[in-house]
């Protein structure tokens, strides 16, 4: 039992309140204790005014020293009980540093607005009146400032080595305390020395700290752009270095905001005016008094003008409740690595939001059975990227209802078409099978109906639609962002001679069993429903979208001899891959694997034939880093059934290693 100092000295009296700390809200804290705590601090001529819980927690401790300072009763001291659980100072930084600071705060009064005005004016007049130094040191002491600073005093060791400390908050002397069951006292004890030692400790620093406050010289910060940001004369280094950083972040600042504003205002501005211009030459508005008409869809194009302006020009692509309303232009020296319209405007001319042209796969250009359209996705929903409108991830049927056809005609004809797909698909091997949709002819009407089959899975609506041998498609093709180098596809086919242009849209619902890149399943679960073809789906009555005479089930489709990109030279089958030209008889078609470690380097690589299974390499290892443990799981990719090129990564699990697992 602690023995205070001034156990028989009688003093004048002073009043306490105490803040009792507990872990929760509940937790009887000192409350209860009060008579006792009141009886024993009146031995030493303190008065115990009142107690109070709050729960351990920085801002709820300095709320309540608040309150305190604000009441018309406030007593002289406030000790925090059972507040520290350290011997060293972390508890308490931990949870009053925010509270010494504000107490330093409050204590000091705000620096005139105007002081660096008044003082460089009054040396200014001083140097121009010929002031000696020693006046003009004079000065230099009139205008200088001091701030008061908070003075954090040790209380000493309380027992077992943890410690108190006392500071001045808003006319407050301040004691928190150490959790007594660490000290091996009892509360009582505790807190009578610490009511000892606090008042000991103001008043033998009162000379020193008056009030618990040290004094700082204080030169205030100069305020205004040209002090903030210009380096001056008699600047330090650290200054300058920082205000040329400064500078320097804001020319990158305004060179990066000049980029975008060319990019998403200039460069969408002059878009939109150069494909006004062809609008207006395309659906016959010749002067500005026109420039609102929207022509009817039963509205001819002029292509003997479009053909002036540009040869390869070969169609115009409209649809409702988006910008879309372009030439479609086909350039015949397009191949797999370089396709012109990518990267120039119908003039010719190079432009970074390019045209709306022909996939060079489209051989026979608009007479394809399937005529493949690129266009850009720019995100003022221009050329292509008003497709997304029709949704991400999942489908905004709303939009389909209000936008389910397009109008796509050519020099020889107009058409209308009526959406029978939209779809998200993957361009990189690495997130699962690539599927091929970018298919210009067919080697037979098997071919045809297995790209419908899979265009129709994939989508993301239930299109009420019918679909046979005997149909043409456009497929239209944008980027899109839900996974990396995804592609937004568009498919429909021509509305036949003599059928209605309308759709019965009131039957289009969700598709709730889309099939997605196996990517879309590694990020959201699910299993991927298993595909096969367009016989087996009809004979087992999966598919009530086809009406035509099914006469074509003995025909042979040739299997893909490419890589996933599809893009080599050959007809394109419909399954996704480009097939070898007119063969005779079934080839073998070996496809390459790659097992990559978990670095991605390659641990093997195989050639595998169509439709086998790849051998995997022995279960790969990851090093462990500073945090994790890792452990082979599975491989990302099934192979069990190879049908296109392939590079597989491995997939680990990971668990916190033990000591940070004991931690949390």
């Amino acid at each position: 039992m602690f023995k205070c100092a001034r156990g028989d000295t009688q003093v004048s009296q002073v009043n306490i309140e105490i803040i009792s700390v507990v872990r929760n809200k509940n937790a009887a804290g000192l409350v209860g204790k009060k008579p006792e705590l009141k009886a024993r601090l009146d031995k030493y001529g303190y008065t115990l005014t009142d107690v109070k819980n709050t729960v351990l927690n920085a801002r709820k401790i300095r709320a309540a020293l608040d309150e305190i300072a604000k009441s018309d009763n406030r007593p002289d001291v406030v000790i925090i009980a059972n507040a520290l659980s350290t011997t060293d100072s972390t508890s308490f930084r931990k949870y009053f540093v925010e509270t010494v600071a504000e107490a330093e705060h409050s204590a000091n009064e705000r620096t005139p607005k105007d002081y660096w005005k008044k003082r460089d004016k009054a040396f200014r007049e001083a140097k121009k009146n010929g002031a000696t130094q020693e006046e003009l040191d004079a000065l230099e002491d009139e205008f200088r400032l001091y701030r008061k600073k908070s003075k954090v005093f040790k209380l000493g060791e309380f027992g077992n080595g943890y410690k108190g400390y006392c500071f001045m908050f808003k006319g407050l002397q301040v004691a928190v305390l150490p959790q007594a069951s660490l000290t091996g006292e009892n509360d009582d004890d505790v807190i009578s020395l610490a009511a000892v030692r606090t008042k000991e400790v103001f008043e033998n620093s009162a000379e020193d700290y008056p009030e618990g406050f040290g004094t700082k010289e204080y030169v205030p910060e100069r305020t205004g752009f040209v002090y903030k940001f210009i380096p001056m004369r008699g600047d330090g280094g650290k200054e300058v270095a920082r205000k040329c950083v400064v500078i320097a972040s804001f020319l990158v600042f305004l060179t990066a905001l000049s980029l975008l504003m060319y990019n998403m205002v200039f460069l969408s501005m002059r878009n939109a005016a150069l494909n006004g211009e062809i609008q207006k030459i395309a659906h016959g508005v010749e002067d500005d008094t026109q420039k609102d008409k929207k022509p009817d869809k039963g509205d001819t194009i002029d292509w003997k003008k479009l053909k002036e302006i540009n040869e390869e020009i070969v169609g115009w692509i409209e649809m409702d409740n988006t910008q879309v309303d372009y030439p479609v232009l086909y350039h015949k020296g397009d191949d797999r690595n370089y396709q012109f319209y990518l990267s120039h405007n119908y003039k010719k001319d190079w432009d970074s939001f390019g045209s709306i042209f022909l996939d060079y796969r489209c051989t026979k250009g608009t007479d394809s059975k399937n005529v493949v359209i690129h266009g850009h996705h720019i995100q003022d929903g221009s050329m292509f990227g008003d497709l997304l409108k029709y949704g991400g991830t999942t489908g905004d049927l709303d939009f389909y209802k209000k936008t389910p056809t397009i109008e796509f005609d050519t020099p020889k004809s107009q058409g209308t078409y009526k959406i029978i797909s939209v779809f998200k698909t993957n361009t990189l091997s690495t997130q699962g099978e690539f599927f091929n949709y970018m298919v210009g002819d067919f080697q037979n009407e098997k071919d045809f109906m297995n790209y419908v089959y899979n265009v129709r899975i994939r989508s993301l609506f239930n299109c009420p639609v019918d679909v046979n041998e005997d149909d043409e498609l456009i497929t239209l093709s944008t980027c899109s962002y839900e996974f990396t180098n995804w592609r937004t596809v568009v498919v429909a086919r021509k509305v036949r001679v003599g059928e209605s242009k309308k759709v019965d849209v009131s039957k289009a619902s969700l598709n709730n069993n889309i099939v997605w890149p196996q990517v879309y399943y590694s990020a959201y679960g699910g299993t991927r429903p298993k595909v096969t073809d367009f016989c087996t789906a009809y004979e087992k009555g999966e598919i009530d979208w086809y009406n035509g005479d099914y006469d074509f089930k003995n025909q042979k489709v040739v299997e893909p001899s490419s890589s996933a990109s599809g893009s080599t030279a050959g007809t394109t089958g419909a399954n996704g891959q480009t097939a070898a030209q007119q063969p005779t008889t079934q080839a073998k078609v070996y496809l390459t694997v790659r097992f990559l470690n978990y670095d991605g380097s390659v641990l093997s690589e195989q050639k595998v034939e169509y439709g086998k299974a790849a051998k995997a390499p022995a279960n790969p290892t990851k090093p462990s880093d500073e945090f994790y443990d890792y452990k082979f799981k599975e491989w990302g990719l099934d192979y069990s059934n190879v049908t296109c090129n392939m590079d597989i990564a491995p997939v680990f699990d990971y668990t916190l290693k033990p000591e940070y697992a004991q931690a949390q």
